[in-house]
């Protein structure tokens, strides 16, 4: 077969140890060099050292090391002959690594060059010849699901390239976290609630684990056979096609957990690790946790990768790698762009954007554990999708034209990882709308009124950054009185009643999440009325719906004593929600010509609506802004925003001030006069601030 050798720094290839040692020729043969099969016993002791076995020079080995090195390893041959033998190929056999190993060809719509073929097929299969039965079933195996095994050539001619792999491999599995009284502190409930059932998920991964392979973990930082022997099972499984649908939640976990752990299940223990660490503190020693469990991680998806994985647990994981990313470099940065552009990529390529089931998601449809499971990971990409285009400005990666969203059923977590008969009952308990009829708030409830809101939201995208002039004002106010509808037939136990901030009563989490929906909605309000006023509608609505989003994002800041246990979150809102409104309110106290907005008794949010508390917001929101404990990733847009509502400010209230600067001029770093505001087509809501900060934000944790 083909050898795996490695070369060294002089060009030549790797010589077998018993002739490096004794300084004389190596033809270099795999398994057994020639000069040794030519020794008395030479071929049982004749062996190659692995990479990172290579950093050990021999020659400091002395006899007995070097008599339990050759041990452990003829132990390691002796266990990958035994999983030959039973069915499995050992961590020697290194085709797994390969794409040749399970070819997924993926997703394929109807007007694919399958698309002809598949009819073909189904014309043949209804003539029903004698002898075409066979053959219909093979080309199904190629041109469908691409699990027929590779040949002999491919496994040979990958033989020899995973030794970087390997070396990935055992460093994951050394860091794999431990189970215990500490491993509530690395799988805390993470501020977004849609998380909370991967996260009951990722804990039973650790304990799983370490029952079934604890013999292999315990001495993990000297047995490095043990770990490659563990490593080759890890990837003969992920090698194998994830099953998508199972009745039962736990044939699901148990199909990816246990003795058929994959790398993307590893993969999910770092993810809620990092997590865990992100809001748990910020020192030093938590960011560089955070850095490390980001690149085990991302090493889980390339192995995943290597194995040709492509279901919903590598597109949850992908998913959450990109969110990483953007916790740690900002939602403007590069990086959370690129990731989260994989994970489009991925949800597509797998399919999982075309939901075959029929009908909406209610409970009278076949809806099963692992399906409501996927359906809230795609429901959470298209979300990010819509906020990060809206935020940034830059067309969104997924569309409705092209999707088939179908809602979670509004299900407790616990009943999603429950039994088959307890999730049946549960089941019970849902409308025909998909709604939980106890009027009880479940994080599915919270990512079933988002991900409605994102569908409108993509509507409105299509029509602010479209450079086709196709659309009227009548689409525009059509879209601001869906929106409208859609958030006045919500469930009344969903709707977010400003009163409840009074109460010290009313559950934390269930507050913030009512809170999030408002913000959510009242964004999508402000981008309608941002295309009407370009269309020459006067602008009283806009700086309603602007005063209110600044008062409701502030409020996460202001009352932050009382969901103390969700730090983190309320900066990243603040700067997605208040930062764009924000903008809006400071144009209209540098216009000439400001509009009469002072009405005795008009509340937004609680707040009387004046020309002095938009001033109070925007100071409110400068001392966010400008607070010692912001450490938000975006921090580079967050310091553009604060310099330029400092400027209006001192505009505004210092008469010395506005004599030297003047209007419209550098002091102002956005469009001075509603006009030419009116004009600007982008939805790139960072850009309107300063013309200071045209670099890309980088900043890490």
């Amino acid at each position: 077969m083909t050898s795996p050798l490695v070369t060294r720094r002089n060009g030549k290839t790797q010589a077998c140890e018993p002739c490096r040692r004794r300084k004389v020729a190596c033809d270099h043969s795999y398994p057994v060099c020639l000069r040794c099969s030519r020794r008395r016993n030479g071929a049982s002791l004749c062996y190659y050292l692995s990479p990172d076995e290579e950093t050990v020079s021999s020659e400091y080995l002395d006899s007995r090391q070097l008599l339990a090195h050759k041990s452990s390893r003829r132990s390691l041959q002796s266990t990958n002959a035994s999983l030959h033998s039973s069915g499995y190929a050992g961590p020697e056999d290194r085709f797994w690594s390969s794409p040749a190993a399970r070819k997924p060809m993926g997703f394929f719509g109807p007007t694919s060059f399958s698309a002809a073929y598949s009819e073909t097929e189904t014309s043949l299969a209804v003539r029903n010849p004698p002898d075409m039965s066979e053959q219909i079933s093979s080309s199904e195996a190629t041109l469908g699901d691409g699990t027929t095994p590779p040949s002999l050539a491919e496994i040979h001619d990958m033989a020899g390239r995973d030794q970087t792999a390997t070396h990935i491999t055992v460093k994951v599995l050394q860091a794999i976290p431990v189970p215990g009284n500490a491993s509530r502190a690395l799988f805390p409930v993470h501020v977004n609630p849609n998380d909370e059932w991967m996260m009951m998920i990722g804990e039973r991964l650790i304990a799983s684990t370490w029952q079934t392979f604890g013999t292999y973990l315990r001495d993990r930082t000297t047995n490095l056979a043990k770990l490659r022997e563990l490593s080759g099972t890890i990837c003969i499984n992920t090698r194998r096609t994830l099953k998508e649908d199972h009745e039962d939640a736990q044939a699901w976990l148990e199909s990816f957990s246990g003795p058929k752990l994959r790398w993307e299940a590893v993969g999910i223990m770092f993810l809620y690790a990092a997590l865990g660490e992100l809001h748990a503190s910020t020192s030093t020693d938590s960011r560089r946790l955070i850095s490390h469990y980001t690149e085990y991680c991302s090493s889980c998806i390339t192995l995943a990768n290597m194995g040709g994985s492509s279901g919903s647990l590598m597109l949850y994981l992908l998913h959450k790698r990109s969110v990483l990313h953007a916790c740690m470099h900002g939602d403007t940065s590069l990086p959370y762009w690129k990731f989260h552009s994989e994970t489009a990529a991925m949800l597509t390529f797998s399919g999982f954007h075309v939901d075959r089931s029929c009908g909406p998601s209610t409970a009278s449809s076949k809806s099963m554990a692992s399906k409501e499971a996927r359906r809230r990971i795609v429901c959470q990409i298209f979300i990010a999708d819509k906020f990060l285009a809206a935020f940034v400005g830059r067309p969104a990666l997924l569309t409705r034209r092209f999707c088939s969203i179908q809602l979670p059923l509004d299900l407790d977590d616990g009943a999603l990882l429950s039994d088959k008969e307890t999730f049946q009952r549960h089941l019970l308990r849902v409308d025909s709308g998909g709604w939980d009829m106890d009027g009880r708030l479940h994080s599915a409830s919270i990512l079933r009124v988002r991900t409605l809101i994102a569908l409108v939201r993509d509507e409105i995208l299509e029509i602010g950054l479209s450079y086709v002039e196709d659309h009227g004002i009548d689409d525009i106010i059509t879209l601001k009185r869906k929106q409208l509808e859609l958030y006045n037939t919500l469930p009344v136990h969903l709707v977010y009643d400003p009163a409840l901030g009074e109460l010290t009563d009313v559950e934390a989490q269930t507050f913030y999440s009512k809170h999030e929906m408002r913000l959510d909605h009242m964004l999508n309000i402000f981008l309608v009325e941002r295309l009407l006023l370009k269309h020459g509608h006067p602008r009283t609505d806009l700086l309603r719906t602007s005063f209110e989003i600044v008062v409701l994002a502030l409020r996460l800041w202001t009352h932050k004593h009382r969901w103390a246990e969700i730090p983190g979150e309320s900066q990243r809102l603040l700067i997605g929600y208040a930062a764009p409104a924000g903008a809006v309110l400071c144009m209209e106290l540098v216009d000439p010509n400001p509009m009469n907005i002072t009405i005795d008794g008009d509340l937004i949010a609680g707040e009387d609506y004046s020309r002095s508390s938009i001033i109070q917001q925007l100071s409110l929101l400068v001392g966010f802004l400008n607070a010692p404990d912001f450490s938000h990733p975006n921090s580079s847009v967050a310091s553009g925003v604060r310099s330029v509502i400092k400027k209006v400010l001192d505009y505004v209230l210092n008469p010395t001030k506005r004599l030297q600067t003047p209007m419209g001029s550098e002091g102002f770093g956005f469009i001075s006069d509603w006009d030419g505001f009116a004009q600007f087509g982008s939805l790139d809501n960072v850009n309107w601030f300063s013309q200071e900060w045209g670099r890309e934000d980088s900043s890490c944790l």
